[in-house]
């Protein structure tokens, strides 16, 4: 039996635009990850879903569990966490993979056209659903805050992957609840490869790796510091002054004089990134929210707002071994999103530091080359519209 939905409209999270300038993050009031709603409380119900699987064996089947944990982020006391914790039940063992060292993940890798069972359990004091980030699913399926599951609840999620290849994610999706649940570890990868992204010869293996970038309050004892529900900051969004990259400060990646693909998602809960190669060499881009461009392009910096991926090409094989390379966020003029989450000491537009690649050891001798084309993207045609004859005007102003 499924949960009774509330009919009460919700004020949902804006979504943060990409401009044509291709990368240029607009301006958005709203953290995407705030969980701001006015919805009145809804009636619970202690229930797993019994809806029918859309496969008696699907590809790829996981167990997966959000609980209470600790994690050693920091020297001293280990930091409270929230977590999902998965194991595979049926399906392929490398598409289940955990990130090193971290709360986060996992990170589940799948391919177009596969079918997907997630049993979900939530382990947790208070209420939590899991959405799919960018996934194409039923309305079911999707996280909705009204299927949200009571602590100790179940609920099952069935899915075809019909997007194409690229980088999405999953997180809590409760009524209210929804930043402060993030906030506190609960996130994870979910990534699409597909027959074309194959035939592109990408980086593959060791050289695919995903990279979330979090910014955190931490108190004295070591452990994440949330604004209280009703606290206006919190309402506009939380900012921190504690970078974190997969979980950990200072982040060095280890890497070899070789080709990689990067996957970031800005998984803060309100800071925008200004993203740029502090030797000004440029970004190139091979991928964004919706999967792979259509072909690599080049851009001195792009911007990340909260939730949003983007995917670069990152050429080191004729670095020397020992040198090292620094992912920055420029500083920028944030304008009424440099006002959320004053609680902040590390204001939305300050420049700092993200991450370091250490160029370690010697690459193969044959690198991948760029390739000129990642994928074909359907284009809509205004001649093909079903009222192409009688267009619908709209005036906004």
């Amino acid at each position: 039996m499924k949960s009774k939905p509330n009919r009460a409209r919700r004020q949902f999270l804006r979504t943060i635009s990409i401009t044509a300038g291709g990368l240029l993050v607009s301006g958005g009031v709203a953290s995407l990850l705030s969980g701001c709603s006015d919805a009145p409380a809804k009636e619970k119900q202690n229930s797993m879903s019994s809806l029918p699987p859309i496969n008696p064996e699907p590809d790829l089947e996981i167990n997966l569990t959000a609980l209470q944990a600790e994690q050693a982020i920091f020297d001293g006391a280990k930091t409270k966490v929230w977590r999902y914790q998965a194991s595979l039940v049926r399906g392929d063992p490398a598409s289940l993979q955990a990130i090193p060292n971290s709360y986060l993940g996992p990170v589940v890798r799948v391919k177009t056209g596969q079918r997907v069972r997630v049993n979900f359990t939530n382990e947790l004091t208070e209420e939590s659903i899991v959405h799919w980030h960018g996934l194409r699913v039923p309305a079911e399926m999707d996280g909705h805050p009204m299927y949200a599951v009571p602590p100790g609840g179940s609920y099952r999620y069935e899915f075809p992957v019909l997007n194409r290849a690229g980088t999405y994610w999953f997180h809590p999706h409760p009524d209210q609840l929804t930043g402060s649940q993030v906030y506190h570890g609960l996130a994870g990868l979910f990534i699409v490869s597909d027959d074309e992204e194959s035939q592109a010869g990408l980086p593959s293996g060791d050289y695919d790796l995903p990279l979330v970038i979090q910014d955190r309050q931490v108190d004295a004892n070591n452990q994440f510091v949330y604004l209280p529900s009703g606290n206006m900051d919190q309402m506009l969004g939380m900012l921190g002054d504690t970078i974190l990259v997969n979980g950990q400060p200072d982040f060095v990646l280890p890497a070899a004089a070789a080709v990689y693909r990067l996957r970031l998602l800005n998984g803060s809960n309100a800071r925008i990134y200004k993203l740029a190669w502090e030797d000004g060499t440029p970004l190139t881009v091979i991928g964004t929210d919706g999967g792979l461009l259509e072909a690599p392009i080049q851009r001195p910096y792009a911007m990340l707002a909260p939730a949003e991926r983007i995917e670069l090409w990152l050429d080191l094989h004729a670095r020397a071994v020992g040198s090292s390379l620094r992912l920055v966020s420029q500083s920028f003029d944030a304008g009424i999103s440099g006002m959320m989450g004053s609680n902040g000491a590390l204001a939305n537009g300050a420049p700092f530091p993200v991450l370091t690649v250490r160029v370690e050891r010697a690459g193969t001798s044959a690198s991948p080359a760029l390739p000129q084309k990642l994928s074909s993207i359907p284009r809509f045609q205004a001649t093909e519209a079903a009222n192409q004859g009688s267009p619908r005007t709209f005036t906004l102003g």
